[in-house]
C-alpha cells in the first residue's frame, strides 16, 4: 500500500472527499515538503472516502494540487495519496479498513479522524435572521438556530436476526466509528517512525459540555447530538492522559498487543474554526451570505473565522506532521501552570493570516490551567461571552466526566465488539 522505512511518514485522514478533509490532506503535502527537504525523506497520506468513485475523483484532484504547489517533479515524487474506503456509521465496514491496515502497513505515525455528520435537517431561519442581525459574532461562532431530529439511530450494523443495542448515527460517524478504527490501529501507532504515534481527533468550536449529559452519552435523547458528539470527543481526548482513565484510555482502549512496543500513542484534540463548507447544505445565494457573515464577524475581532478549509486545515496538521518535540514546547507553559493538554484551534487575524491556538472550552479552561489564561496571547484573544475562568472544582468535574465516558465508551466497544464477532462467527459456518 504505501511506502516503507523509518524515514517515510505514514499518515491517515478520514473524510477527505472535499472540504476540510481535503484541505487536511493538501496541507500535509504542502508542509511536509517545506519542512523536510531532505529527497530521502517520505510522506505517504492514506486517505478515505465512502465510495470507489469518490477516491478516485479525490486522488485525482490531491494529486492535481500536489503538481502545482510542490516546487519540482522530484519534490512531488516524495508524496504519495493512497485511497481507502469506510463508513464511519458502519461498523463492519470500519473493521475491515482496520484489518487492511494492520495487514498491509507495518505503521502508522499520525491518525487525523476528521470524517463526520452534522445530522441537522434544517435550519430555524426566523430565529437565524434575528440572531444574526442582533447578535452577529455570537451566532456565527456558536448558533443557536441549527435544527436537528432527536433519536437518530444507524441502519442494522449486522444481518443477524438478534436484537442489536440502539446505535446513535451522529454519535457513530462522529466518535464511536473513529474510536473503533483507533483502537484496531493501535498497534501500528506504536511503531511510528519517531516514538508513539499520534490520535488527532478533529473536534469543532461548538463543543460544549452544556450540551452534553453523560447519562445519555449517545446523545439519543439530545436536540444537539452533534454539539454532543463533539463534546464527547473533547472529554475523551483531552482526560486520555489522567490517571484516573488509565484503566480504560491507556490500559484498555491503547492496550498492547504482543511483540508491539509497549509505548503508548499520543492523543490529541483540534478544531477548523469556522469554515465556509457545505456541512449545512445551503441554496448559492445564502452560501454568499453566510461567507459574508462569516467575513464581517472576522473583521470585527473573531478570532475563529477562518473562511478558508485550508487555513482550518493548520491545527490538525499541526499536531499530525510537527516534531514531538515542537508540540511538547507548545504544551509545556499550560504544564508548568499544573494544566494537562490543550484544544489546538485554527484561527486567523483579519487579514486572513492563520495560526494555531489554544481554545478556551467549558470545564477545562486553557489547557486545564485552574484561573486565568497564563499566556499571553490566549489573554488578548477575545472570549465566548459568559466565559469565566477555571475554577479547581469545574476541572475536578470534567476529570470525573472523563472517567466516566472513558469507561462507558470501552464497555461499549467492548459489547459490540462481541456482537460483530459473533455475526461472523455466523458468518462463516
Amino acid at each position: 500500500m504505501s511506502r516503507d522505512g523509518q524515514d517515510n511518514i505514514c499518515i491517515l485522514v478520514t473524510g477527505a472527499n472535499s472540504g476540510l478533509g481535503f484541505s487536511i490532506c493538501c496541507r500535509l503535502a504542502d508542509e511536509f515538503l517545506s519542512s523536510h527537504p531532505d529527497p530521502l525523506h517520505t510522506l505517504t497520506v492514506i486517505f478515505t472516502t465512502r465510495s470507489a468513485r469518490k477516491a478516485q475523483d479525490t486522488q485525482k484532484r490531491l494529486e492535481a494540487h500536489l503538481r502545482a504547489a510542490a516546487p519540482s517533479l522530484s519534490a512531488a515524487a516524495r508524496v504519495q495519496f493512497v485511497p481507502e474506503n469506510v463508513d464511519l456509521g458502519d461498523l463492519v465496514s470500519v473493521r475491515d479498513l482496520s484489518r487492511r491496515l494492520v495487514r498491509t502497513l507495518s505503521k502508522l505515525d499520525a491518525i487525523v479522524l476528521n470524517a463526520g455528520i452534522g445530522g441537522w435537517s434544517g435550519i430555524d431561519w426566523p430565529r437565524a435572521i434575528w440572531g444574526v442581525c442582533t447578535d452577529l459574532m455570537q451566532q456565527v461562532t456558536w448558533p443557536t438556530f441549527k435544527i436537528s431530529p432527536v433519536g437518530v439511530v444507524t441502519d442494522k450494523q449486522t444481518d443477524e436476526k438478534e436484537d442489536e443495542p440502539p446505535l446513535g448515527a451522529t454519535f457513530c460517524a462522529n466518535v464511536f466509528g473513529h474510536y473503533m478504527l483507533a483502537h484496531n490501529v493501535a498497534s501500528l501507532l506504536k511503531r511510528g517512525s519517531n516514538g508513539p504515534g499520534r490520535i488527532v481527533w478533529v473536534s469543532s468550536i461548538e463543543a460544549t459540555t452544556k450540551a452534553f449529559d453523560v447519562e445519555d452519552i449517545q446523545g439519543l435523547r439530545n436536540a444537539t447530538p452533534y454539539e454532543s458528539s463533539k463534546a464527547l470527543t473533547d472529554i475523551l481526548a483531552l482526560t486520555s492522559n489522567l490517571p484516573s482513565t488509565a484503566p480504560w484510555a491507556v490500559d484498555s482502549f491503547l492496550q498492547s498487543d504482543p511483540g508491539v512496543p509497549d509505548v503508548t500513542p499520543n492523543m490529541y484534540v483540534s478544531h477548523p474554526g469556522i469554515c465556509a463548507t457545505a456541512i449545512v447544505p445551503l441554496a448559492l445565494p445564502l452560501v454568499y451570505a453566510m461567507v459574508a457573515a462569516f467575513w464581517l464577524a472576522r473583521m470585527l475581532g473573531s478570532p475563529w473565522h477562518t473562511l478558508s478549509t485550508y487555513t482550518g486545515a493548520a491545527s490538525p496538521v499541526f499536531l499530525a506532521l510537527s516534531p514531538q518535540d515542537a508540540i511538547d514546547a507548545a504544551d509545556a507553559p499550560y504544564h508548568q501552570a499544573g494544566g494537562g493538554r490543550p484544544k489546538w484551534g485554527s484561527s486567523a487575524s483579519r487579514l486572513g493570516r492563520g495560526s494555531v491556538v489554544c481554545t478556551e472550552i467549558d470545564g477545562w479552561g486553557y489547557g486545564g490551567v485552574v484561573g486565568g489564561a497564563v499566556v499571553e496571547a490566549d489573554r488578548l484573544r477575545r472570549r465566548k461571552r459568559g466565559a469565566v475562568d477555571l475554577t479547581r472544582e469545574e476541572r475536578e468535574k470534567f476529570e470525573e466526566l472523563g472517567r466516566q465516558c472513558w469507561k462507558q465508551m470501552e464497555e461499549l466497544r467492548v459489547k459490540w465488539e462481541s456482537i460483530l464477532d459473533r455475526a461472523e462467527a455466523r458468518r462463516q459456518v
